[in-house]
Parts: structure tokens; C-alpha cells; sequence
């Protein structure tokens, strides 16, 4: 009975211990962390285990439960506290990477150097006197394991984590339906638990350096593409804009369907009388930020671990871009995307990328909504004529949409204005029509941009393309329904499902050409279209592109007859850039990083306090509606009057201190991480 009495302390209590306090101290949250086995049952199942495995190896090693559980506790504790002051302070949890990039590891140290806080102070009291009452209460006699069972353990260990993170021999992953919230590494601690996400982060962790990467092989590399390209049109610097749109695609060429209308007329026109053609993309459904990735940097995913989300892993350092390329050149650059600023880290990727600002959903005036929750497209082309007119210099404008985002089984309530037919199933017909409204309205917001730069003096150029096919349905319903997608393995199905539309439009170049290159050629493509000078990296993929246009998945390279050893040099350059020692710069300044990055349309401002009747009146620029006025750091129930102008109705017993008390506008996001925020000021001074 003792020793059941002791594998059930070792196998449920303990680890249920340990479990719980990780997810207090990281969650910081006591009723995030009670709801979170009953909302996540699965999740917290897998933890759970993961905690049973840490403390079978401290028991193994360690031959005595009571100190194997005091060493197991310091060390989850202290990694826990070290993610929550990482998350307190960056935003984000402890990730694997976090250990592998130096100044990221120094960093993690910083954490306790500069913040030593009541939670450190408080940790360190709580596993002294923990440590005490192990030690002199919990059980006069040690027992110590035998070698069988310390064996035993390490085998129970070993059996959980591969389960765990190899999905074998035990299918945890499948069983329990895991998924690591690349998007957002803060949901995924939330979701998964702090050591579990950290797990299943791990299968992204490892970039191996490629064979021969040296210094010497960098420079030979470049200088055999040294030759600038001809410039086409020297001393023009046209505005350029790329749009990248939500799942855009052409569902006409899906066989046995018709639709009672082209949800592309307009787009189909340009493409027949402009340059145009398709893009190959690296992703299916999902996972846009790796087509942006490739287009923005010129680095293809092909070459970085499968199932990797370049945006979350790899751009935490000035990364080489269009915008760091165009900027150097005069170009005023911002990005675009209609969703919130956090998604797929974009507020500090596009800061690494060389924007000097992003505009996210956040920073729209009452935007219309489509599909109950997207900013419109029309919307978006709005705001990119706006910044186009607003600023003195040229502008490279790159802009992400969000009205056609899957998933398709909810529509508009207005109804779609296309019925599809065909051999369809009523869901794949409804997904269908849900989906080719959303490409309608697409076409027109693009009608629109390209109408009013028709009419602009200034060379302007248009690039328009979609992310990646649509996701109808589970299992690809829709393609599989129509016949479009059989699963044969073949290489021409892989490019039909991993190919979109693409337009190059101007209202300047005349030479009109067939277009099909992959995502990561097409800023190399722009720069060289638009007679612009590109560094030494985008004139090697100029080149490259020339050589071999498309790069498949490493599956497919010999179904398309590519060897995969054309792409070595290619495989090289980015390594240097992403991860080596930046051979390819040769002591030259990295790209460039605006230092005066910010979010929103432009600075927050306040210009003038004015109190009547009750309400303190804001006057500035650049107010949103989610804008709260802060007297004295406490938010303040405001009223967005317009972007010059906020209201805040102050209680009596304030009215007395208003005049001296420090007034501020700030703008917090969905997960309450600031955006922005304005001057502060007094209403004394400005009443003076």
C-alpha cells in the first residue's frame, strides 16, 4: 500500500502541483487557469503528462521524489516567471528560439536584471520556505528507487515526450487534436499551456546551416551576379503598390461549375491588357503571412523546416525587404492590413522589415463591415489613395485585405449576387456563393484604385495577387466534389493548387508581358519592371528567376525535372541573411530600420483642453473611435467625436483637481497592449 500510495503522489499529485503553479505564475490569471481543463480538456490532458515526464527524469536521476520534486518546481517555477516578464514586457511567452538567437538570450537574462520586482522578490521567499517545509515535514525517511524502477521511469518519460512532440509511438497530437498557434504565440501558452506550447514550437526550432557556407563562397556567389539591370525608365520612382487579397483566386476554373455572373470582370479585363499571369505561393487555405513573407523579402519558405511561420520565428532582427530596399531610395513606405495589428506579429515584423509605419485594423474611422466581421476591401483601397496624396515623396504601399477570409459557411446578409450551378453538394454550391461575392467585391475595390490612379499624373504601379487558394470546405470539398483536386500526387496538380492570380498593372509602362514566377522573384520582378536600382540579393534573384522561375516544394522538384541543386546559392544567400553572419553586406550598413516606426495613419496629437458642462473636449489629430481620454493614467468613458475631436463626461468630485491633473489620449488594442497615445498635457497650460 505504501508503494501505491506512493506512485499515485508521483504520477497525480505532484504533477498536478507543478502543473498548476506554471500556469498561475504564467497565466497571472487564478480563473483563466480553473476554467482552462474544462475549456481545454485535451490540452490540459497533454500537459499534464508532460509534467508526469519531467518529474519520472528528476526522480531517475535524482533516486529520492522529494528533492526530484523541489528541483522540478524551481525549474518550471523560474521558467514560468521568466515567460510571464518576457510576456509582461515583449508581449510574448518563452519560445525555443528565444535560447538560439544570442541577443534574444541575453535578453532572458536582462529580464531579471532590470526588472526585479514584488513577483521575483515573492518567488524567491515562496521556494525558500518550500523548500524548508520539504525538508524538515514532508516524511522523515528518504526512499530511494531501485535501478529498475529509476529504468522504468526513464522509459515512461522517453514514451511521453516523443509522443508529445515526434507524435509517435503514442499519437498525442492526432488524439487530443493539438495545434500550435503560430499566429500568436501569447494564445498558444493560453490555449496549450506554457510547456506544452513551448513543446510543440519546438519542430520549428532547427535551421541547419547549408553545406559550404563561408564568407568566400558568399562573395563568389554575388560577384557573378554583379551587373546592375538596365534601368528602363532612370529618374522615375513611381508610386508602387502591391495588394495582396484574401484568398483571391479564379473559381472559373473549377470544371462543372457555372456562375450567373464573373465575379472578375474587371480584374479579367486588366490581365488582357496589361502584364499579368500567376504566382506560384507556398501555402493552401492558410498561413498568408509565408506568402508575404516571400514576397516582401525575396526568401523562400521552401528552404526553412516545413510547417514553419517565418513571421513568428525568424524576422526578430532587421531582415532585408522592398521597404528597406525602396526606403533607401526616398521612397515613403507603409503597410496595410485590415485586421489587428498583433496577428502574425506584424507590429514588430514590419518594423524589422524597414516600414516606417503600419496601419491596422485598429487605426480605421468606422469602417464598413462585411461578413459580420471584416473591414470591406473598398475600404482599404480608400485608405492606400489617401496615404498615396498625403505624402511628398513616393510611396511604396503594401496592403493586406481580410474581407474574402475563409471560413465561407457564414455570408452576407444581404445575399450573395452570383448562384452557382454544377455537380456541387448544397454546402460546396453555398461556399461557392459566399466566396465568388467576396471576389466580386474584390474586383470592384480594385476598379476603383486603378480608375482614380488612371487619372493621377504620377507613374504608378499596381501589383495584385492573392495569398492562397480558398479553403472551401473541410478536405477540400469543393475541389474534390468538382473533380478539380484528386489527390494524384501529380506535379500539375500541386501548381493548380498552389498557383493564383496575378496583375501588373501601371499607368506608365507600356510593355506588356506573361508573368509566372514565384512569390519570392516578384519584389526582384517589381524592382526590375520599374527600372529601379535593387541590392546586391534582389539582383540575384533577378537572375535566378530567369533561370528557374518557380520553386516547388522539395517533394515535387523531381516531378518538375528541377534539381534541387540550382537552388544552393539561393539556399546560401538566405541562410546569411536570416541567420548567418551577413557575408553578403561586406562590413556595409544592414538594411535599414525606420526609427521613427510607429502604428496609425500619423502621430496622435492633442491641441487643445476645453471643460463645458460636464464634459472635458479634446481637440488634436489623429483620434480613432477606440480612443480613451486618461486623466491622470485612468481611462475615461470617451465619446469619438471625429479623428479631431473626443469627448469624456468627468464626474463632480473630479472637477475640482481637472485643471492641474495630466490628460492623454491612448489607443489599446483587443489583448489591451498600447498602440498609440498622444502628448500629455494640462488643462491649466491650456487654459493659460
Amino acid at each position: 500500500m505504501k508503494k501505491i500510495k506512493s506512485y499515485l503522489l508521483t504520477f497525480l499529485v505532484l504533477p498536478l502541483i507543478l502543473l498548476s503553479l506554471v500556469e498561475i505564475i504564467q497565466r497571472a490569471d487564478l480563473l483563466s487557469f480553473a476554467a482552462w481543463p474544462f475549456t481545454r480538456t485535451g490540452e490540459f490532458t497533454v500537459s499534464f503528462l508532460l509534467f508526469v515526464a519531467i518529474l519520472c527524469i528528476g526522480a531517475a536521476i535524482l533516486r529520492e521524489l522529494k528533492l526530484a520534486f523541489f528541483v522540478s518546481l524551481i525549474i518550471t517555477s523560474l521558467f514560468a516567471l521568466v515567460s510571464s516578464l518576457k510576456q509582461m514586457f515583449l508581449k510574448e511567452p518563452l519560445l525555443p528560439w528565444d535560447f538560439v538567437l544570442g541577443k534574444e538570450t541575453t535578453d532572458i537574462v536582462n529580464y531579471f536584471t532590470d526588472f526585479i520586482n514584488a513577483q521575483v522578490v515573492f518567488y524567491l521567499v515562496a521556494i525558500i520556505l518550500l523548500g524548508v517545509f520539504l525538508f524538515r515535514f514532508w516524511g522523515k525517511k528518504v526512499y530511494r528507487y531501485s535501478w529498475l524502477e529509476r529504468i522504468l521511469f526513464i522509459f515512461l518519460a522517453c514514451l511521453i515526450l516523443s509522443s508529445i512532440c515526434l507524435n509517435r509511438p503514442l499519437a498525442l497530437k492526432r488524439t487530443f487534436d493539438l495545434e500550435c498557434v503560430t499566429w500568436d504565440q501569447k494564445l498558444n501558452a493560453q490555449q496549450n499551456g506554457l510547456l506544452l506550447s513551448f513543446c510543440l514550437n519546438l519542430q520549428w526550432l532547427s535551421v541547419q546551416e547549408p553545406e559550404g557556407y563561408q564568407p568566400e563562397k558568399i562573395r563568389e556567389i554575388i560577384e557573378d551576379y554583379n551587373e546592375q539591370p538596365a534601368w528602363s525608365n532612370p529618374g522615375i520612382k513611381p508610386n508602387i503598390i502591391i495588394i495582396m487579397n484574401e484568398a483571391f483566386w479564379d473559381p472559373c476554373l473549377l470544371p462543372g461549375v457555372s456562375f450567373s455572373r464573373d465575379p472578375l470582370p474587371f480584374f479579367r479585363a486588366l490581365q488582357k491588357e496589361h502584364s499579368g499571369g500567376t504566382l506560384m505561393v507556398p501555402v493552401f487555405g492558410g498561413a498568408t503571412v509565408n506568402t508575404e513573407f516571400e514576397v516582401l523579402t525575396g526568401n523562400s519558405t521552401q528552404f526553412l523546416p516545413g510547417g514553419s511561420i517565418a513571421y513568428a520565428q525568424y524576422v526578430r532582427q532587421p531582415v532585408e525587404s522592398l521597404a528597406s530596399v525602396l526606403a533607401g531610395q526616398g521612397y515613403y513606405t507603409a503597410a496595410i492590413h485590415s485586421y489587428h495589428n498583433w496577428f502574425y506579429r506584424r507590429n514588430e515584423v514590419f518594423r524589422n522589415l524597414g516600414f516606417s509605419k503600419f496601419i491596422s485594423s485598429e487605426f480605421f474611422v468606422n469602417p464598413q463591415i462585411e461578413r459580420y466581421c471584416y473591414i470591406a476591401d473598398h475600404e482599404v483601397s480608400d485608405l492606400i489613395i489617401e496615404e498615396v496624396q498625403a505624402s511628398r515623396d513616393p510611396s511604396f504601399i503594401f496592403a493586406v485585405t481580410m474581407q474574402n477570409h475563409g471560413p465561407y459557411g457564414f455570408g452576407y446578409e444581404k445575399g450573395s449576387e452570383i448562384k452557382v450551378s454544377g455537380d456541387l453538394s448544397d454546402d460546396g454550391k453555398y461556399y461557392l456563393e459566399v466566396y465568388a461575392q467576396g471576389l466580386l467585391d474584390a474586383d470592384r475595390a480594385l476598379r476603383m484604385l486603378v480608375e482614380h490612379f488612371e487619372k493621377d499624373t504620377q507613374p504608378t504601379i499596381i501589383v495584385f495577387f492573392g495569398d492562397h487558394l480558398p479553403f472551401l470546405g473541410e478536405n477540400y470539398q469543393v475541389y474534390r466534389e468538382v473533380g478539380y483536386y484528386q489527390e494524384d500526387g501529380s506535379y500539375e496538380e500541386y501548381r493548380k493548387m498552389y498557383s493564383v492570380p496575378l496583375l501588373f498593372w501601371s499607368n506608365y509602362l507600356t510593355e506588356q508581358e506573361e508573368i509566372n514566377l514565384n512569390a519570392s522573384y516578384l519584389g526582384a520582378y517589381l524592382l526590375q519592371r520599374a527600372g529601379l536600382k535593387g541590392s546586391p540579393y534582389f539582383q540575384f534573384l533577378q537572375a535566378k528567376a530567369e533561370e528557374v522561375p518557380l520553386i516547388p516544394n522539395r517533394a515535387f522538384c523531381q516531378k518538375a525535372a528541377i534539381d534541387p541543386r540550382v537552388f544552393g546559392d539561393y539556399q546560401l544567400l538566405q541562410y546569411d541573411l536570416l541567420f548567418g553572419e551577413k557575408y553578403l553586406y561586406q562590413g556595409e550598413s544592414p538594411p535599414i530600420v525606420q526609427t521613427d516606426y510607429f502604428l496609425g495613419r500619423g502621430q496622435m496629437i492633442i491641441e487643445d483642453l476645453q471643460f463645458k458642462d460636464g464634459f472635458l473636449e479634446v481637440k488634436g489629430a489623429n483620434f480613432v473611435p477606440d480612443c480613451q481620454i486618461y486623466l491622470k493614467n485612468k481611462a475615461l468613458e470617451t465619446n469619438f467625436i471625429s479623428e479631431r475631436k473626443l469627448t469624456a463626461f468627468i464626474p463632480e468630485k473630479k472637477r475640482r483637481q481637472l485643471a492641474e491633473l495630466p490628460v492623454q489620449v491612448k489607443l489599446t488594442d483587443s489583448l489591451r497592449n498600447l498602440l498609440a497615445e498622444s502628448n500629455c498635457t494640462i488643462l491649466a497650460k491650456m487654459l493659460k
